[in-house]
């Protein structure tokens, strides 16, 4: 009671060593023993179909993989530096307003510092100020009083 799948191994590998021992004799004599010309036919053709496969392999692996592979670097790349653009001209606009609203605090600085409390003191103080001989005779006047 030998299962098929039993029966199809000891086929296979009795075909297997009859087909390995056949080989092993054939390239010592050198020559085939029967067939030759449908092997020689068939050889030729497995031959051409090996070529075609591996140039279809090659192609394919060549010019659309590699090119796939290339666009999408490619696309990747723009990508990235679509992104720094982005980030420059918003930093550059930012510096631009940064720079901008530094112009107008320092003009503004400028006209508060011309009319400040200060400056305003200052230009009351001379415009009532004493004129020398104000000052000479309010000298004396204080001398007075102390003494």
């Amino acid at each position: 009671m030998i299962s098929t799948a039993a029966i199809a191994l000891i086929v296979s590998i009795v075909l297997f060593l009859v087909l390995f021992t056949g080989i092993r004799m054939e390239k010592r004599r050198g020559r085939r023993f029967f067939g030759s010309n449908m092997r020689a036919w068939l050889d030729t053709n497995f031959d051409k179909l090996d070529k075609a496969i591996t140039a279809t392999y090659n192609h394919f692996i060549k010019y659309i993989l590699q090119l796939n592979w290339y666009y999408s670097i490619h696309s990747l790349l723009r990508t990235i530096l679509q992104l720094t653009i982005a980030f420059y001209t918003y930093f550059e606009n930012l510096f631009e307003r940064n720079r901008s609203r530094t112009k107008q605090l320092r003009a503004e600085k400028r006209k508060i510092s011309r009319h400040s409390h200060l400056g305003q003191v200052a230009e009351y103080k001379a415009g009532n100020a004493l004129t020398t001989t104000q000052k000479t005779k309010l000298r004396h006047k204080k001398l007075e009083e102390r003494h």
